[in-house]
């Protein structure tokens, strides 16, 4: 192939006319670069423009720290020190052969002591620049998706670090709580009061950690969208599992009175524990569960549901080891579902049915 041939494959000499191509051919030169050296090199004061037609370069600069940060990959048809071609100042970058490369060279004094040279200069100057404003415009564009990546990574860990605190917090308050009952500070688990606190030490870093961290609703799962399909197959689900418990009230319980404390079940009670499983469901499945899913990338929510349940489990520790195994497992079937409805309204209904049916169950 002749160098003209050559020329005419990239974007600027194509629209440069044969003569002008034919006076640049007559000054330039094939040039062969081993691999691994260097083919211009940063803050020189040399103002050759090169064509790089086989194998590839890579584009460097020197860091604040001394060591080369890569900018660009230069590939066969692309040109090569085009900014010190169009403006003299020294070259801004080093230009190293990946492998063994062959460039066309167009010397710039050659080029300007042409009888025509000043002419044939000002127009492949005139062609480049078009060329190099397309490449910093993409450069640009990549830069500043870089820049949005790093954001997003730098807001990513500062999200953590609070999810982490917050996660401690947790575990801190489900110790205290039980360390309370543990000492008989606490008489009665269920008292009302007791009770208004434990939901009320669970909500407040949840509230701390959603206004930190601008948690929007509809990612707590409080949202429109599927909300009377949750409502109706939560329904359904409490009706098949609630026959077992159902038929325990009506034919085994009868008027057995429990030897210990445990729950009344009143109005009050109803009231009160519809607030405090809202409270619960938003901290567990749409907070704690939806950022597990965030920051383990969890596509499939698996790890997700098994570390909420774990984390929600040890909050019910005051109540005994039975309500913790209870409460994990009971977890679980929340998590499954939250994942599978993306509405919290529907778990909520779970969690207060069965809540209130356990509580009849052992209820004085």
């Amino acid at each position: 192939m002749e160098m003209i041939d050559h020329f005419k494959m990239h974007d600027a000499f194509a629209h440069l006319n044969d003569s002008v191509l034919e006076s640049i051919a007559s000054v330039s030169r094939y040039v062969q670069i081993p691999e691994t050296q260097t083919i211009v090199r940063e803050g020189d004061e040399t103002s050759d423009l090169f064509l790089l037609i086989e194998g590839e370069a890579l584009a460097t600069r020197k860091g604040p720290e001394g060591g080369d940060i890569p900018l660009n990959t230069v590939r066969a048809g692309e040109c090569l020190g085009e900014l010190a071609f169009l403006d003299g100042a020294p070259r801004a970058a080093s230009v190293i052969a990946q492998t063994a490369c062959t460039l066309i060279e167009i010397p710039v004094a050659a080029l300007k002591g042409l009888p025509d040279g000043a002419a044939v200069s000002g127009e492949l100057k005139g062609a480049l620049a078009s060329v190099v404003v397309k490449r910093a415009r993409s450069l640009s564009d990549g830069m500043l998706s870089a820049l949005q990546e790093q954001l997003a990574a730098k807001t990513l860990q500062n999200q953590f670090g609070y999810f982490l605190v917050f996660t401690i917090a947790l575990y801190l308050i489900s110790t205290s709580l039980f360390y309370l009952v543990a000492e008989r500070y606490v008489k009665d688990v269920y008292d009302p009061g007791f009770s208004w606190q434990t939901i009320l030490a669970f909500a407040v870093p949840c509230l701390i950690i959603i206004k930190v961290m601008k948690i929007p609703a509809g990612q707590l799962g409080l949202r429109r969208e599927g909300l009377f399909r949750s409502l109706a197959q939560s329904f359904a689900i409490c009706l098949v599992l609630s026959a077992p418990a159902l038929i325990y009230l009506v034919f085994f319980k009868g008027d057995q009175v429990p030897q210990n404390a445990g729950v009344k079940v009143d109005l009050l009670f109803l009231v009160q524990y519809l607030f405090h499983t809202v409270i619960q469901e938003i901290g567990s499945r749409g907070l704690l569960q939806g950022l597990f899913q965030k920051f383990l990338a969890d596509t499939r929510g698996h790890r997700a549901v098994f570390l909420t349940s774990t984390i929600f489990a040890s909050l019910h520790l005051t109540f005994g080891v039975d309500a913790v195994v209870i409460t994990f497992f009971a977890s679980i079937v929340f998590g499954y579902v939250y994942l599978y409805q993306k509405n919290l309204a529907g778990v909520v209904l779970m969690h207060y049915w069965f809540g209130v049916l356990a509580a009849l169950m052992v209820a004085i």
